[in-house]
């Protein structure tokens, strides 16, 4: 076997360390990694910000600052995790990986770093998708509490089958039931009309899937203001959400937005070589109170940004099957908690079903993601470097 080739193998194995399987376990790492670098680099800036919650404890969301080493506010790097909790375990282990590998031989004199870890602590640690009050967070970022007063008659229409409120069952012909009222749907309002009426977000049903809230969770302010603290007076920012689940599976699938405060241009240039999925395309889902648009807002007129979420694939979600295979366990994940199982068994592996969705115990999977992670981020970083 030829160095090269043992080369890989080892940072193949040193990048799976970086996957943890606790949020506790994981929040920890990252907290390592910063310490150590602040042994070299004291000018880093860190903090844990509490996020309120009824039922559990020491649940942080941390931050960490690290200015550009010539004072001159060229480019800022935004990297944000967890923010739809569950999901927090890869987009974690990014952020670490990132920080053990990139930061000597990436990171230049006039690029600063705001790192975002666990925007949901409470999903994260209890291996849900939502916030304490069942909110998507992703459908709860604005400006203006309008947002709430939003109607998806779309999604109205198909709640008898993504909010069942009988005890949840997981047997095959469960799924084979649940398959065909969807093939009924489809039949009647169209694949691309079903899934932008689901995925686009809703304010109404407070135990629903994809719930937007009534009002804006504690994140919103809390992360606005730790951006607005930094962000202004850099001439370039770019903000990365990483996620997990929609797409094909072990792809990193680059998800942009059109709209007014994001530069796509700006972002074609910085991901040239790339393919990016833009609210047109048919196999895109749009949606409401999306956080990247949101940091757009509040930075307006105060620096040039673009915004863009990396999304890992993991049931082939762009395909029919991979797609009810992913509403299947939205919907039973989520009558789960709210009227609870038909058995301990059924409860079991319905969770087990939902933590492969979004966090695969495949190791190939996790080396698949982390390379695709070093290398589109490698090269965008290079390449916003290049703009002016």
């Amino acid at each position: 076997m030829n160095s090269s080739v043992l080369a890989e193998e080892f940072s193949a194995s040193h990048r799976l360390e970086n996957y943890k399987n606790t949020y506790e376990d994981a929040r920890m790492l990252f907290l390592t990694q910063i310490a150590e670098l602040k042994k070299t680099h004291p000018e880093i800036q860190s903090r844990a910000i509490s996020i309120p919650s009824k039922s559990a404890e020491s649940l942080v969301m941390d931050t960490a600052y690290i200015p550009p080493a010539s004072g001159k506010k060229e480019r800022l790097l935004i990297l944000t995790s967890g923010m739809h909790g569950i999901e927090g375990f890869v987009g974690s282990a990014l952020q670490s990986q990132w920080m053990r590998e990139n930061f000597w031989n990436l990171r230049d004199e006039n690029l600063g770093i705001l790192f975002i870890h666990s925007v949901n602590p409470y999903g994260f640690k209890f291996s849900r998708r939502v916030s304490e009050n069942n909110v998507d967070l992703n459908r709860n970022f604005d400006t203006s509490p309008a947002l709430f007063g939003l109607k998806n008659e779309g999604y109205e229409s198909i709640s008898y089958l993504l909010n069942p409120s009988d005890k949840a069952t997981s047997g095959w012909w469960d799924r084979l039931t649940f398959y065909g009222d969807c093939v009924k749907a489809i039949v009647k309002y169209s694949m691309d009309s079903l899934r932008r009426a689901i995925l686009r977000g809703q304010y109404t049903q407070s135990e629903g899937i994809y719930f937007g809230g009534k009002g804006f969770e504690p994140q919103k302010d809390l992360i606005e203001k730790e951006i607005l603290a930094v962000a202004p007076g850099y001439e370039q920012v770019l903000l990365i959400d990483l996620h997990t689940g929609y797409g094909r599976r072990g792809h990193l699938h680059l998800f942009a937005d059109r709209a007014a405060e994001i530069d796509a241009s700006y972002l074609e240039k910085i991901f040239a070589g790339h393919d990016m999925d833009y609210g047109q395309k048919k196999d895109f889902y749009e949606t409401t109170g999306g956080f990247v648009v949101f940091a757009g807002k509040i930075l307006k007129d105060k620096t040039h940004y673009a915004g863009i979420v990396f999304e890992f694939g993991t049931l082939d979600s762009q395909k029919t099957l991979g797609s009810l295979d992913s509403l299947y366990r939205m919907v039973r994940e989520n009558q789960k908690f709210q009227h609870g199982a038909d058995s301990k068994a059924d409860e079991e592996k319905i969770q087990r079903l939902f933590q492969e969705m979004f966090y695969p115990s495949d190791p190939e999977w996790r080396t698949a993601v982390s390379q695709q992670f070093q290398d589109v981020l490698s090269l965008a970083l290079k390449n916003q470097k290049a703009l002016k």
